[in-house]
């Protein structure tokens, strides 16, 4: 590594199914180019040497290279770009090709556009769309859609560890209810109330045992984010930038049930591992990312997180991919209520997923968001209050993933 990454900061649009009052994507993006300069008003668009865009589908916005006329508007001719795609991790591996960019010594200032328009369509339409980002030559002909392929997954993980209904109904109740002092968030623009385990638990049934509270939403929505050298860093937001002190990117098999007795995993972790319900490229790029940033007790030395959790069960499923817990402490953690804003690390605290919306290309920067304003100390100022303000943040994980845990990314983030 040539030299630090810093995140200087990053704003979203509001997350919403229907209108949010920034229709065009290249109105939405101007407008969290605005807010970020606003912020730090050094920083300038002229700055930049490199852009990234983030985008899952063009089903949506039935555009191809949709990238190019952003950048038109965002008056960038000149500056080279290009286009990340990969399911559900699309935001986190921008940031990881970000990351990389600038640790290289190639480039200095790099922007991540990120965005989705999944108002576009019906949201059955939409599930479809998703859903073909599954093998369609096996899954999608059998009628699955994610929340089906997430239910069976979580059906067997439960059982295997313990963990009940209302063991990740808390994750929903948690998720959502963060939200709420979250203007930008879908659950705070809609639904807009405190809810409990029964509500979840009486929510309309999805997929056994996936109700509708443990679900993210279809969403519209755009993110910002800069990502820089600490030179950079130094010189146009001096109080209030954070470091990536470590990033990892893993894959598994698009096909759960591939990854049983699959070499690779077997070479590096022993006979047995993974189970098909386990995230094996969480585990691997979690480590890769724990390493980097000299991370050895990731309970005792990161402070919060910001991760996926497009089910409450999956977000369950992580925290044992990312060691918080095994198969024996897993189901205690979670009653416990160790992720809640008042455990020993919060997580989702600015809603998640579930509380603040999924537009896919969008949300892994959403998440890098959220974890900056937490570790740059202003989640006061861009939230309707301090509650979700983690106290004296210093270290923070952010979590992408895709598929049914077929890419996943995870990156450390301090304070500086």
């Amino acid at each position: 590594m040539k030299q630090k990454a810093c995140i200087i900061g990053g704003a979203t649009t509001p997350f919403d199914y229907g209108p949010t009052g920034f229709e065009s994507i290249e109105g939405g993006a101007a407008e969290c180019v605005r807010e970020t300069q606003k912020d730090i008003p050094d920083f300038s668009l002229r700055d930049l040497d490199l852009m990234i865009y983030s985008h899952f589908s063009v089903h949506f916005g039935h555009q191809l290279a949709p990238e190019w006329i952003i950048h038109d508007h965002l008056g960038l001719a000149g500056l080279p770009h290009y286009r990340v795609e990969n399911g559900g991790n699309t935001g986190g591996s921008a940031l990881y090709a970000a990351a990389l960019a600038v640790m290289s010594g190639h480039h200095d200032v790099v922007g991540i556009v990120g965005w989705e328009t999944m108002d576009s369509v019906s949201q059955s339409q939409g599930s479809e769309f998703i859903a073909m980002a599954s093998d369609i030559r096996y899954e999608l002909m059998v009628g699955g859609i994610y929340p089906i392929y997430y239910a069976a997954m979580a059906n067997k993980w439960m059982k295997e560890n313990k963990v009940t209904e209302e063991d990740v109904a808390l994750i929903a109740v948690k998720n959502k209810n963060n939200a709420m002092d979250n203007p930008k968030a879908q659950w705070y623009r809609n639904e807009h109330r405190y809810i409990t385990v029964d509500d979840v638990l009486n929510s309309r049934l999805i997929a056994y045992p996936i109700k509708k509270y443990d679900c993210c939403l279809m969403t519209r929505g755009v993110a910002f984010l800069v990502v820089c050298s600490e030179r950079y860093a130094k010189k146009v937001n001096p109080d209030y930038y954070v470091t990536i002190d470590g990033i990892g990117l893993s894959s598994c098999t698009i096909r759960a049930g591939d990854r049983i007795q699959y070499p690779s995993w077997q070479e590096r972790y022993g006979p047995g591992y993974p189970d098909m319900t386990e995230f094996a490229a969480c585990r691997y790029s979690a480590e890769q990312a724990y390493k980097m940033a000299g991370i050895t007790d990731p309970l005792k030395q990161i402070d919060f997180g910001e991760i996926h959790d497009a089910f409450s069960t999956s977000e369950a499923q992580i925290y044992k991919a990312l060691g918080l817990a095994d198969t024996d402490t897993i189901a205690q953690f979670i009653r416990d209520k160790r992720t809640y804003m008042h455990g020993d690390i919060p997580m989702n605290p600015g809603g998640g997923l579930l509380g603040y919306g999924h537009p896919v290309g969008a949300t892994g920067l959403m998440s890098a968001i959220e974890c900056y304003y937490q570790l740059a100390g202003i989640i006061p100022k861009k939230h309707l209050s301090s509650k979700t303000q983690v106290p004296d943040a210093e270290c923070g994980i952010v979590n992408s993933h895709a598929g049914t845990g077929t890419s996943i990314s995870n990156f450390i983030i301090r304070r500086h």
